[in-house]
């Protein structure tokens, strides 16, 4: 009779519950609510707020825990989280980004800048100045390249392969 009246005490999403751990599994542990003789689960993800990989680290046999009840589903079955009993670890507070302005940054390069083209002055060609000279050693590089292939007594690279069936 005992038993009876134990198990139509009704238990609510959010109930704090005593429990005892009677299996213990690779994804969580089955525990016997006190007050009610029902039986539940809690999942390893709900043990603790740190990462637990082996739950014996955590629970034993026969041990007395404190869970919120978090789910009751249709069939009836519970599912427990002793994590949310508990309250959350303070996360350290992280300094505030700092972003520099664009203007601060500009200003810097352009002083860079300026002071390797004082350092450098023959360095410090114009952009016309080194894009004419890119296009003389390109072109003297393609020629070599073309008088290579006519020695060899080939044809230029890209008229190589369009004769040929895929």
């Amino acid at each position: 009779m005992a038993e009876q009246v134990a198990q139509n005490i009704n238990l609510s999403v959010g109930d704090t519950v005593e429990c005892t751990v009677e299996q213990i599994m690779p994804y969580g542990a089955f525990v016997r609510i006190t007050s009610t003789g029902r039986k539940g689960m809690i999942h390893i993800s709900e043990l603790s707020y740190s990462f637990v990989k082996d739950i014996n680290e955590v629970l034993k046999l026969q041990d007395k825990v404190m869970a919120k009840i978090i789910k009751i589903d249709e069939k009836g079955r519970i599912d427990l989280s002793i994590k949310q009993t508990q309250e959350p670890p303070q996360r350290e507070a992280r300094p505030p980004r700092r972003t520099p302005s664009v203007r601060h940054e500009v200003r810097d390069f352009r002083e860079m800048q300026s002071e390797y083209r004082e350092q450098n002055p023959a360095v410090s060609e114009s952009f016309e100045q080194k894009m004419s000279a890119f296009l003389k050693t390109s072109e003297a590089k393609i020629t070599d390249l073309n008088t290579r292939a006519a020695k060899n007594g080939r044809t230029s690279p890209r008229r190589r392969n369009n004769n040929r069936d895929y």
